[in-house]
């Protein structure tokens, strides 16, 4: 058995054909580092959640309940991985997986203490390598393992950065950065990402690197004193206003109101030159009974200021079908569908992509 799975890999590659396509159909992996020097150890209800968004990631199964030296080994080995090549890369123990979970298709040995290496794509596995005389290699070395990536996998082309970083990047070296804002938990971040991110980056190689951060953390949208999310905490009002992502004392050309999430800029020599903002529009009904979006990041005025796009939301009438319609206390509120408002912020998304970034 051990044997046919060791072939695996390079029967995986001779089907996609790398030479003499145009085409490099290896997977895009979806995340990268500049922050993070070592691989993160995942739940199984982490790595669940990732399968299902799409991600296109690099996991290791280590045996907790049978240690042993090749694993200790290829523990190190995966975290010089990620210093070196800036790429997240992830493990879980074997223990996580029980008999009637989804295994997503990875091995799961029970009775060896022997570790495993795989690659997840769209939900499933589709290389695997197990421990043994003929993969011992790319579990001993790092330019084993960076041999035996690159010929099942394109390195990612979206990077996690922290404030300090970026900061430094954007307010004293000034680089030419393209910055990404996100909330983990928010549904609109989460639409944009899958939706729109990772197709746009499996199909293009970018010219720059697009840095992703994530607000809700501790000192930004989570107050420190009491754990929970505050849009007031004024250290988060601080960084919207600092990040010229809010209208008010920020930046009036592309500051979006208080400032929302997703959204993605790009500065040079430590000035804001262009802003995309996802979703975050408001929907009313006018006095013809009609639903229109009454608030949008791209109005008339401001539209005139963007470089990639001269699409107009704001006023655009709704039929009620892209509408969702809710009631509280006998009052009506009304939301644009994602499907809907998809099709609109999607290319207009994609505009920014192709003119910053491919």
């Amino acid at each position: 058995m051990k044997k046919l799975l060791f072939l695996l890999p390079l029967l995986t590659l001779a089907s996609v054909g790398l030479n003499g396509c145009n085409q490099d159909k290896r997977a895009r992996l979806t995340y990268g580092t500049l922050i993070e020097t070592k691989a993160e150890e995942i739940v199984y209800g982490t790595l669940a959640s990732k399968a299902s968004r799409g991600e296109n990631l690099l996991i290791a199964v280590y045996q907790d309940t049978l240690p042993c030296g090749c694993w200790s080994t290829f523990h190190e080995i995966l975290d010089k991985y990620v210093e070196e090549y800036q790429t997240k890369v992830y493990y879980i123990a074997s223990s996580q997986f029980s008999d009637d979970e989804d295994t997503f298709g990875l091995t799961i040995l029970k009775e060896t203490s022997d570790p495993t290496f795989a690659l997840i794509k769209d939900g499933k596995k589709v290389n695997e390598y197990i421990y043994g005389k003929n993969t011992k290699p790319m579990f001993q070395t790092l330019s084993g393992l960076r041999k035996a990536v690159s010929r099942i996998a394109r390195d990612p082309q979206y990077f996690y950065v922290d404030q300090a970083y970026l900061d430094n990047a954007l307010f004293v070296t000034k680089e030419e950065v393209v910055v990404h804002y996100i909330w983990h938990f928010c549904p609109d971040c989460n639409d944009c990402f899958p939706e729109v991110m990772i197709p746009y980056s499996n199909k293009n190689n970018f010219s720059k690197k697009v840095w992703i951060i994530d607000l809700a953390i501790p000192g930004l949208l989570i107050d420190p004193v009491t754990n929970e999310v505050n849009k007031n905490y004024q250290g988060y009002i601080d960084f919207l206003h600092d990040h010229k992502m809010s209208y008010y004392e920020g930046n009036e050309t592309f500051g979006y109101d208080r400032g929302f999430v997703p959204t993605t800029q790009i500065w040079q020599n430590g000035e804001l030159k262009d802003m995309n903002v996802y979703f975050n529009d408001a929907v009313e009904k006018n006095e013809a009974g009609q639903f229109y979006v009454s608030r949008s990041y791209y109005t008339e005025d401001r539209v005139k200021d963007l470089g990639y796009t001269n699409e107009v939301l704001e006023g655009k009438i709704l039929t009620e079908d892209q509408v969702n319609i809710s009631t509280k206390g006998g009052v009506e509120s009304y939301s644009w569908k994602m499907d809907s408002a998809r099709l609109y912020h999607k290319p207009i998304m994609e505009a920014f992509f192709d003119k910053y970034v491919k």
